[in-house]
């Protein structure tokens, strides 16, 4: 086909804009920079795919498929079939429709954010969460940033530039995204001292490195990995002891944030905040979004005298919430306060739920299923997120019975759902763990099931 016979089959805007009307899509303004890029892509492209798109019919039929695909790709809800409670690419925690539903009335109105109702003056911003924060912890006061990455820094920028930050070799970690201790601690304007070893540290290889010119003691958790064999580490009350005899300051970058012990003991090895807090961290950071379950954020808990030096350095306006981040955390950590947490908040739920509350909502998945390709299976769950590493939850929830290419195939046709189901393999076999399937999504997963066996059949 010659450029200009094809050029001519070309539809134009109005043309595309009603086909896509008649199809029931996007149409219009809204769409009409992606549209552009196609035509151009069109115009551009080689002989060979060009002629398959011969007919106008066709190229219209290929740009409605294309702008379907970028709709894809948009944020929309998934059915999290994969047992990790906190997934990273799935948003992580979860938030809960109960307490989005108690905050909307704030949501949609003007507040006091920034406004003293006694006075009728400005006020502190986060006043009511200083104090949700010490009642849950024991801390004396606290501040929240953007995410807990943010709170190591900007407590490191304000407590330790041009000093010394002391810090074990097994601590040195990477996590998601390519943030890296060792940059931070030079971000911040700090000198990193590393002591020990990758797998053994003492307190003596802290009390050896001490200079005049160090002024943090840091303790990074091991978010995504663990170390076991022959290994040792410092803990809190050592170090907090050994910081304040030098009179420096001890951070425990405790990164998951729990607040409270969990049902499952195994995953009761990590101090929670406010243990750390007890004995005697000077500042101790956490996220708000991974094991504690509330909206992205990062919370700086301490002595008071030390947040009040981090609230004054200028990199703090820098990384502060907006209104929608804390009232969706002071609502989440309301209900800890108020013993609620484990029924109001989806990730503690989940964390927390019993087998037999899980694996009678396998049975439910199951119901009307083929069962010479759907059975009921044991399996186990992780708290994901770089929480707890290592760790798992005894789960339930079924397996279909595949080859190595039908489950990878399977896989495929589960996440071009809608929504999009995300599950894994184990041992060749595609799982959907139902401790992460939320109960509401049960039947509507069952017909997705269905649907699939008969059009293999």
């Amino acid at each position: 086909m010659s450029l200009q016979n094809f050029n001519a089959r070309i539809p134009s805007i109005q043309e595309i804009d009603r086909f896509l009307k008649n199809k029931g899509n996007p149409y219009g303004t809204e769409v009409r920079p992606k549209i552009n890029l196609l035509l151009n892509q069109i115009r551009s492209a080689d002989s060979a795919f060009t002629e398959s798109l011969n007919t106008r019919e066709s190229i219209l039929d290929w740009i409605s498929n294309q702008l379907e695909t970028l709709h894809r790709n948009q944020t929309q809800p998934v059915i999290n079939a994969t047992g990790t409670v906190v997934h990273t690419n799935l948003g992580r925690s979860v938030f809960s429709k109960e307490l989005l539903k108690e905050a909307s009335r704030e949501l949609i109105s003007y507040t006091n954010l920034e406004l003293s109702i006694e006075t009728g003056k400005r006020g502190k911003r986060s006043q009511i969460l200083q104090e949700y924060i010490r009642t849950l912890t024991g801390a004396e006061d606290s501040i929240v940033v953007n995410n807990n990455a943010a709170a190591v820094l900007l407590a490191l920028t304000a407590l330790a530039k041009k000093g010394e930050v002391i810090i074990s070799r097994g601590e040195l970690v990477e996590i998601g995204g390519s943030f890296r201790i060792p940059d931070i601690i030079t971000l911040s304007g700090a000198s990193l001292r590393e002591v020990g070893t990758t797998n053994r540290t003492n307190v003596a290889d802290y009390d050896n490195a001490l200079t005049e010119d160090t002024t943090v003691i840091l303790k990074v958790h091991q978010s995504n990995f663990e170390i076991v064999g022959f290994s040792e580490s410092v803990n809190d009350q050592q170090l907090a002891s050994l910081a304040q005899k030098h009179n420096k300051i001890y951070i425990n970058d405790l990164g998951s944030g729990a607040l409270t012990p969990f049902t499952y003991q195994n995953l009761n090895n990590e101090p929670l905040v406010s243990q750390s807090i007890q004995k005697g961290a000077d500042i101790v950071t956490f996220s708000a979004d991974k094991l504690l379950g509330g909206p992205q954020a990062g919370i700086i808990a301490g002595k008071q005298e030390l947040i009040n030096q981090i609230k004054l350095h200028p990199l703090f306006r820098t990384m502060r919430c907006g209104k929608l981040t804390l009232l969706l955390l002071e609502k989440t950590l309301l209900s800890y306060i108020r013993n609620t947490h484990q029924t109001l908040v989806p990730t503690q739920r989940m964390l927390n739920e019993s087998e037999a509350i899980v694996k009678q909502r396998a049975k439910q998945l199951l119901h009307g299923l083929d069962s010479t390709f759907f059975t009921e299976n044991t399996c186990y769950s992780t708290p994901g997120g770089g929480s707890l590493p290592g760790k798992q939850i005894p789960s339930w929830g079924i397996a279909v019975n595949t080859t190595e290419q039908q489950a990878q195939d399977f896989l495929s046709y589960l996440r071009n759902q809608n929504p999009p189901v995300i599950a894994r393999i184990e041992k060749g076999k595609v799982i959907l763990d139902c401790r992460t399937i939320f109960p509401e999504q049960i039947k509507l997963l069952n017909q997705i099931l269905i649907q699939w066996r008969n059009e293999t059949k």
